[in-house]
This record gives C-alpha cells, sequence and structure tokens, in this order.
C-alpha cells in the first residue's frame, strides 16, 4: 500500500454520503485490495466506508491504459468508484483540474455503471457521461478499461467498449484538461446521489445468515504509460 493513502475524514454531505472514510475498512486480503461499508458512527455520519488515494504519491500520465479488475458484493445503498483528478487540483481546483472516473457503479443499478469526464463546463451533474445498459455487475468480476490517449478517452467492461469522449465535443469548448498527470482514488460511498437509498435488507448474508458488510475486492489495478505516438511504456 506505499502508493496509496487510506483517506479518514467525513463524507461529502452537499452529496448526500452518509459515510465517514475510515482505514479500518481498507485491507488487503490474499493480495487482493478490497474495500468495505459498515453501520458503525462516527463523527455524525451513520456508516463507515473505506477509500484509498494515490494523491501526493503517485500519477498517472498524461495518456495510457488503467486496466482494474473487480468483484462487488449486493448491497442497495453502496457506491464503488475509480475516479482520477488532475495533479494540479491544489492550485486551479475542481472541475478546473478535470476529472476521469473510470468506474462509477450504484450497487442497486449494478447493471448500468457510468463513464464520465469533469471538466469546465461541463461538471458536477452535467458531466460529458454516458451510461451502460448491460448484465449486472454485481456478484461477478468484471475487468473495467480506460484508454486514455490524446484528445480521446474511452471506457470498456470486459472488452466492450460503451462510451467515448472526444475534445472536439462542443461541450469541451472552454477547456480539455486531460493532459497531464493525474491521481487516482478508489472510493466506497454509502446513501449518496449516486449510491442511492440504504436498504440493508440487500447486504450480504454468511452462510450462517449472519449479516455482511458490503464490498467491493480489486483483484489488480494496472495502468500501461502511452506516448504521444501510443506506444505503450512499462
Amino acid at each position: 500500500m506505499a502508493s496509496w493513502t487510506a483517506l479518514d475524514y467525513g463524507g461529502n454531505r452537499d452529496l448526500g454520503e452518509q459515510h465517514y472514510n475510515d482505514p479500518s475498512m481498507v485491507s488487503l486480503e490474499g493480495g487482493n485490495l478490497v474495500l468495505k461499508a459498515r453501520k458503525s458512527p462516527r463523527d455524525g455520519f451513520e456508516y463507515l466506508a473505506g477509500s484509498i488515494s494515490s494523491k501526493g504519491k503517485v500519477a498517472l500520465g498524461p495518456h495510457g491504459r488503467l486496466t482494474t479488475r473487480q468483484y462487488i458484493s449486493p448491497g442497495d445503498g453502496i457506491g464503488v468508484g475509480v475516479c482520477l483528478y488532475g495533479s494540479n487540483i491544489d492550485e486551479v481546483g475542481w472541475p478546473a483540474c478535470g476529472e476521469i472516473d473510470a468506474t462509477e457503479i450504484a450497487v442497486a443499478r449494478g447493471e448500468s455503471p457510468f463513464a464520465s469526464i469533469h471538466g469546465p463546463g461541463y461538471s458536477g451533474g452535467s458531466p460529458i457521461s454516458a451510461t451502460r445498459q448491460g448484465d449486472t455487475l454485481i456478484g461477478r468480476w468484471a475487468e473495467h478499461t480506460l484508454e486514455w490517449e490524446p484528445d480521446r478517452i474511452s471506457w470498456a467492461i470486459d472488452g466492450e467498449t460503451y462510451h467515448v469522449a472526444e475534445a472536439t465535443n462542443p461541450r469541451a469548448v472552454n477547456g480539455w484538461p486531460f493532459e497531464q498527470p493525474f491521481f487516482v482514488t478508489i472510493v466506497m460511498t454509502v446513501g449518496s446521489g449516486l449510491s442511492g437509498p440504504v436498504d440493508e435488507s440487500t447486504w450480504p448474508l454468511s452462510e450462517q445468515g449472519m449479516k455482511e458488510d458490503p464490498y467491493a475486492v480489486f483483484e489488480f489495478i494496472r495502468f500501461e504509460q502511452k506516448d504521444q505516438e501510443g506506444q505503450e511504456h512499462p
């Protein structure tokens, strides 16, 4: 975990988040990253959830392929995201720094993940975005791939591309802030606008019928750097 920091602060109440980001909800199990959520009050929040960030430790790009292999348990009200932010966020703020949402999944709508970018003039509730419609991503392994190229970003799940965003999009006329290094956050949220209403009756059960914590497992998080000509580099 040397490349990551486990986040330790309250969720964003403006987004309706009901969790506190607690390092105890982040673990390595069998070589896999595991994020969990739990009903356990802290500092005015009803739930705990695990999130990590590479900010200040590792920056990616510009340009390359980000691949993650994920397994997400049932649990309505839980959201899972792999989001990239421009490394200059402290200097220029958000959304001027740019945000690339490589994965955004509300467990209650596991068949409809989001693919989005945020920048000047297209942020918050109005990003440049698309929603995939297909089989559910909950309760099974799925491989998510983000192809980040000059003036073009595309998203695929299990090899099937479902969204492409390009700098020529008229909505990006005020700026395309994706030609710079980005850091990565991997988050679990509870009860936010993205995650939806919490329904603990849908949360996982053990073989003995005991309620368990919702979780997301990441078998790998891999980035392959590319140069301006599209050639990969280790």
